[in-house]
C-alpha cells in the first residue's frame, strides 16, 4: 500500500517534471529539486542520498566531461584561428554566383564542420559568418535560419563530444565501429533531407517572389590568408579515433595542435600560449551551462534507481514490452521532444528514460538508439528551446512559431528515417 502510495507520488512529480521543463524551467533547479524529491517520495536512506547520489554519481562523470571540454576547445581553435571562416569563404567562391548552389554547399560543409565542433560558442560564431552570407544571396530567412540550425544538428551524430554526453546515461555505450557506421549513414540522411528542405523553400520564396530578407554589407574578411591544408582541420579528431583508435581526448589534442601551427599562431611563444590560453577559456565557457545541466541529470539517475522498484511495480503491467511498439509510439509522439518534453532525454525525458530502465525489459542499445535521435533531428533542428537556436532567432528576428512551422516537418521525417536506421543497426542487438 505505501509503495502504491509512492509511485503516484512519483508520477505525479514526474508530470510536474516535464510541465516544468515545457515551460521552460531552469533543467539543472528542476532535475535537483526532483531528486531530492523522489528521495524523500522513497524514503532512500540519508547515507545513501548524500553519497551515491549527490556524491558518487557526478565524480563518476568526469571522463564524459573532459570530453565535452576538449571538444569545446577544438570548436573555439576553429573559429578563433579562422579556419571555419576560412573553409565558408572558399565554398561561397566556389559555388559563384548562384544563391541555391551556394546555399547548399555551405549547409553541407557547415553539417561536416560540426562533426568535430562542438559548443553553443562555435555554433554562434560560425552562424555570424554564415547567416549573413546567406541572407546577402537573398535567401528569405526563415529558410537561412532553418536551413543552418538542420546543418548544425546534422554533424551531430558523429560528434564525439555530442554522443559522449550520453554515455552518462548509457554507461556501456561506446563510440565504436558499429556506431561509426550507423552515425554516417544517419548523417548522410539528415543532410538529404536538409537539401529538400532548401531546394522546397528556394523554389517556394522564387515562387512567392520572395527575393530577400535583408540586404547586408560584404562578408567579413579573414585576418589573413590560410593554406587550403587548413581544411583538413576540422576532420582530424574523427579521422583519428575511427581509423587509428585513438581515444578522443588526444585526437582532440593534436587537432589543436595542427590548427594552430597550420594557422601560424605557433610562431612564437607568447602568440600560441596566448592563442591556447584563451580558445581553452573560451571553450569551456561555453560547455560550462552545459556541463552543470549533465551533472543534475547524473544526480537525477541515480536517485532514480533508487525508487526504481517502486515505478516498476507501478508502471510494469501499463507500458508495453515490445520494443517494435515503443519504437512506433516515439516516431507517432515525436513532437514531444519540443519544449524538453517526455522524447528528450536533456529535459523531461530522462524521467522517462530511468523508468524504462526501471522496468528491465529493454536493452541498454536499443533505448540508447531509441533516445538518441529525438534531441538531434527535433529539438536541435525544430526546437527554439535550444540554446543556439534561440540566438539564431534572436539574431535573424524570426519568431519561434515560424521556425518551428517551417522546419518541424522536416525534422518529423528526419526522426522517422533515422530512428528505424538506429533500431536496425545498434538498437536491435
Amino acid at each position: 500500500m505505501i509503495d502504491s502510495i509512492s509511485g503516484i507520488l512519483l508520477l505525479i512529480s514526474f508530470i510536474g517534471l516535464i510541465i516544468y521543463c515545457m515551460k521552460g524551467g531552469n533543467l539543472l533547479v528542476g532535475f535537483i529539486a526532483t531528486s531530492l524529491l523522489w528521495c524523500i517520495i522513497g524514503r532512500v536512506p540519508l547515507n545513501i542520498v548524500v553519497t551515491d547520489i549527490f556524491q558518487t554519481s557526478v565524480e563518476n562523470y568526469g571522463k564524459t566531461i573532459a570530453i565535452i571540454v576538449f571538444g569545446a576547445w577544438f570548436g573555439r581553435m576553429l573559429v578563433d584561428t579562422g579556419i571555419a571562416g576560412y573553409i565558408i569563404k572558399k565554398t561561397v567562391e566556389l559555388a559563384g554566383d548562384k544563391p541555391l548552389v551556394s546555399t547548399l554547399l555551405l549547409s553541407i560543409v557547415c553539417a561536416l564542420i560540426f562533426t568535430s565542433a562542438f559548443g553553443v560558442g562555435s555554433v554562434m560564431a560560425i552562424g555570424m559568418i554564415v547567416l549573413p552570407i546567406l541572407f546577402s544571396l537573398g535567401i528569405d530567412k526563415k529558410t537561412a535560419v532553418g536551413a543552418y540550425l538542420l546543418a548544425v544538428a546534422a554533424g551531430m551524430y558523429l560528434n564525439i563530444a555530442y554522443v559522449s554526453q550520453f554515455f552518462a546515461v548509457f554507461k556501456n555505450v561506446k563510440y565504436n565501429d558499429n556506431y561509426i557506421q550507423f552515425a554516417v549513414i544517419a548523417t548522410i540522411v539528415h543532410i538529404a533531407v536538409m537539401v529538400a528542405f532548401i531546394i522546397f523553400n528556394y523554389m517556394r520564396a522564387q515562387k512567392g517572389g520572395r527575393a530577400r530578407a535583408w540586404a547586408v554589407g560584404a562578408v567579413s574578411e579573414e585576418r589573413e590568408t590560410l593554406g587550403w591544408y587548413c581544411m583538413i582541420v576540422p576532420f582530424i579528431p574523427i579521422v583519428m579515433v575511427s581509423f587509428f583508435k585513438w581515444q578522443p581526448i588526444p585526437s582532440f589534442l593534436l587537432g589543436i595542435f595542427l590548427g594552430l601551427l597550420l594557422t601560424r599562431n605557433m610562431v612564437s611563444y607568447n602568440l600560441a600560449v596566448e592563442k591556447i590560453q584563451k580558445t581553452l577559456y573560451d571553450g569551456i565557457a561555453d560547455s560550462g551551462l552545459l556541463i552543470g545541466m549533465l551533472y543534475s541529470v547524473n544526480i537525477f539517475q541515480a536517485a532514480a534507481k533508487q525508487v526504481s522498484p517502486i515505478l516498476q511495480n507501478l508502471m510494469g503491467g501499463i507500458i508495453p514490452t515490445s520494443s517494435v511498439l515503443i519504437l512506433i509510439a516515439v516516431c507517432v509522439l515525436a513532437p514531444l521532444a519540443l519544449f524538453r518534453g517526455p522524447l528528450m532525454i536533456w529535459g523531461s525525458g530522462i524521467a522517462l528514460v530511468s523508468i524504462f530502465q526501471a522496468m528491465g525489459v529493454f536493452s541498454e542499445m536499443f533505448l540508447f538508439a531509441l533516445f538518441l535521435i529525438p534531441p538531434v533531428a527535433i529539438v536541435a533542428s525544430a526546437c527554439p528551446t535550444q540554446s543556439w537556436t534561440m540566438w539564431g532567432l534572436s539574431y535573424a528576428k524570426l519568431e519561434p512559431k515560424q521556425y518551428i512551422k517551417t522546419n518541424l516537418p522536416w525534422a518529423w521525417l528526419i526522426l522517422i528515417i533515422v530512428e528505424v536506421l538506429a533500431y536496425v543497426m545498434i538498437g536491435n542487438v
